[in-house]
């Protein structure tokens, strides 16, 4: 048999990205090189595309008022007899709070490990049970100038092959606007970086983690200026590195506005306040997504319309990036539980309306 040695780079990147993730955490003590190797994003992608197409669900659980009871665990498929496994976090015993999800791109999980201010993050492979602490970020709070919020988001850049992490402080400015400033952690260059693009007309609001659609990471906004009337989608480009402004349809003013991926697409559900005042609160729940028009234009289409939604059940995301996954929220015999949603369509929606 011939050696490793006599053999093309290219052959050997075959042969190793075909075997399982067992097999691979062996064959990193082989050589240097072969750990360089299957720790590559190249690398990795192409082992994923070998691999099961089967996703993974990853659920944070923790007591909040006990803070006991946590865990993140790996739920293998929610639609039907799933089984479920706990994952043991790197560091666990040393953390002062148990960890945040940021995201999970290609079996590689980002962890917000940090106290506030989301300063501290991990990245962890828990296929192979692998982690990697990550340089403090650049951008501090300060007495002189405190943190007042931070944003953030995990995704994979695949205009330059490259995982990355952005984070967005907001600092409170002397007027109604805050002060931005923005950073991304760049997996390929291991370094902090601090960019100049920013994003107007729009205060970020809502979840701190951004969600990934194409290529972009995406934050629900409240409008400012000529976009006050209205809310929007902050939107960056992880491969330009630029930011804009999608605005939302315009029944999203008096409603909450989960920002999701559909089929590929930006989409976002919008769904009842929980404290309203009762004139102008929507009591139902809608769907919609941004689609390609004939003249290479997009516009929002709306999806489902179902009239008298619970104010129990919020969505969280879509599961397979198709079925819309809902959480309880304060109903007691049903705690902790979600009710996932397949076909988008008024006949399949109508158990989630109130009873």
């Amino acid at each position: 048999m011939a050696s490793s040695s006599s053999l093309p780079q290219n052959t050997i990147t075959d042969i190793l990205s075909r075997l399982p993730v067992k097999s691979l955490t062996r064959f990193k003590s082989v050589s240097k090189n072969w750990a360089n190797l299957t720790s590559n994003p190249a690398f990795i992608a192409a082992h994923l595309r070998r691999s099961s197409p089967d996703p993974y669900l990853l659920i944070r659980r923790y007591h909040s008022q006990s803070g006991w009871d946590y865990g993140i665990w790996l739920i293998t498929d929610p639609t039907l007899n799933f089984g479920t496994q706990l994952l043991r976090i790197p560091l666990e015993d040393s953390l002062p709070r148990f960890p945040k999800i940021v995201g999970s791109v290609d079996g590689l999980v980002c962890l917000d490990i940090s106290p506030c201010y989301a300063s501290d993050f991990l990245m962890w492979n828990p296929g192979t049970k692998q982690f990697k602490h990550l340089p403090l970020p650049l951008i501090t709070s300060s007495r002189d100038n405190p943190i007042w919020m931070v944003f953030y988001g995990f995704g994979f850049d695949s205009f330059n092959n490259d995982y990355k992490l952005l984070r967005i402080v907001s600092f409170k400015g002397n007027d109604e606007s805050p002060f931005l400033r923005v950073e991304v952690y760049s997996w390929r260059e291991g370094v902090w970086k601090e960019i100049e693009e920013r994003f107007e007309l729009a205060q970020l609001c809502g979840g701190q983690d951004g969600v990934v659609v194409d290529g972009s990471l995406n934050w629900a906004a409240i409008g400012l200026q000529r976009f006050s009337d209205r809310k929007v989608v902050v939107s960056f480009d992880m491969g330009r590195e630029v930011f804009k402004t999608v605005p939302l349809p315009p029944v999203t003013r008096h409603a909450n506005v989960k920002v999701v991926s559909y089929m590929g697409l930006l989409a976002v559900a919008v769904y009842p306040l929980v404290f309203a005042a009762s004139g102008t609160n929507m009591n139902r729940f809608e769907f919609w997504v941004l689609s390609d028009c004939e003249d290479g234009t997009k516009r929002w289409t709306n999806l489902v319309v179902i009239e008298n939604f619970s104010k129990s059940l919020v969505p969280v995301g879509t599961w397979r990036d198709r079925e819309v996954v809902f959480k309880y929220m304060g109903v007691r015999d049903r705690e902790n539980q979600f009710q996932l949603c397949g076909e988008l369509g008024a006949s399949q929606l109508k158990k989630l309306k109130r009873r």
